[in-house]
Parts: C-alpha cells; structure tokens; sequence
C-alpha cells in the first residue's frame, strides 16, 4: 500500500487510484481465508421497517431507499415526489484501521465517492470527504446474513441499530443510528414519528467498484 495516498485520501475526494491502494488491505483479508468478494460489488441499501415497527407506519417503507442528500444520508420513501440520488457504494477498508468503512456516490456524474460516517453528537448518518468522516464514527460497518433468504442487512458497529425519523421535507426520512439503545432520547425533535429500520445491502447487477 502506497502511504501517501492514504494521506492524501484525508484532503480529497477518493480516486480510482487512491481505492485500489485501500483495496489491497480487502486483498489481504481474503488471501487469508476470509470470502469478502461481496463486499467490493458496487450495491444500492434498501430500507425496511422492522416487525416491532408500528401497522399504521410500516406501509409507508415499502419500496423505500437510502439515498444521499445535502451532507446526510436518508430514507426516501417510494411517495417521494423528488428523486435523490440512491446510496450507490460498497465495503472499503478504512485508512489505518483493522476494519472496513462503506463509501457512496454522491452523483452519477462526477463519481466522486464520499465516506459514510455517524455524527457522534445527533447519532444522524451522514457523509463526507476524510477528514469529516474522521469527526465521527467511520465503523466497523459489516453485514449479517439472514437465512433461508440469504438477504444481507448492513451492521454498524456489530449491531442494526438504524432508525429514521421523520422530517420536514414530504416523503423523506432522516436516516440515524441507536448507538446508546435508548430510542435516541433527547436527539428527536418533539412530534417526529420514528420507525425502526433494516437496511437490506443489494447488489447491482453486473457492476463492480471497478466500474
């Protein structure tokens, strides 16, 4: 791995140079045993109420997406009249750290890739260059299989502890994570509906991270 482009990776956006350098650490995991191919396969997140969600809001999740908007990361429910641009990434291992990140699009053209990250102090997900990502939580994000579907949900620190809340745009969720257990006390705004959610990792057919 060349070390400068890890560096550099902490002042610009990620290029395809600077992701196969930090694709070699995947590389080595799986010279080692470890089957992660999946993990390098470009994919979109499809967001799901859990079973525990309330009947009269589980509904609105149907055919809802993770999508990227103005720093944050979302749900955008199917009844959605403005169509954002789709979580459109994979795993990565992060820079100098034993563990992987996840990284997205955050447009079609160019294909700049951001890092997913979680803002420590609203729990909201959020995602940016390095060196905002570095301000908050950047993994270990993974994935659990879920049998006899084989369907993969992404884990953000060993658990799924995702969470939307409503918010003031129509047909638009905030996309947050649980970390302390305990519903996001005091972090949603008073009157917002909250679901609980599992993010279900979908590949792309016949696309890669190479594309």
């Amino acid at each position: 791995m060349v070390l400068g482009l890890i560096s550099l990776a902490a002042m610009v956006p990620l290029t395809a140079t600077s992701v196969l350098s930090l694709q070699s650490q995947a590389e080595t995991r799986r010279s080692q045993g470890v089957d992660n191919a999946w993990k390098t396969n470009k994919s979109h997140l499809r967001a799901r109420a859990s079973n525990r969600t309330p009947k009269d809001r589980k509904p609105l999740f149907d055919g809802s997406k993770v999508v990227l908007h103005d720093g944050l990361l979302y749900v955008e429910l199917q009844s959605s009249a403005v169509k954002r641009h789709p979580f459109t990434g994979y795993f990565l291992a992060y820079p100098d750290s034993d563990y992987d990140g996840l990284v997205s699009t955050i447009s079609k053209e160019p294909p700049q890739l951001n890092w997913i990250f979680l803002d420590t102090s609203s729990l909201q997900i959020r995602h940016g260059l390095r060196t905002e990502a570095e301000t908050g939580i950047t993994g270990p994000f993974g994935a659990v299989m879920v049998a006899p579907s084989e369907e993969r949900r992404i884990l953000l620190e060993g658990w799924e502890g995702f969470i939307a809340v409503e918010s003031n745009q129509p047909g638009l969720w905030g996309l947050y994570f649980d970390r302390y257990d305990d519903a996001l006390k005091g972090r949603v705004p008073e009157g917002r509906r909250t679901v609980e959610l599992e993010l279900v990792h979908e590949d792309i057919e016949g696309d890669s991270q190479q594309s």
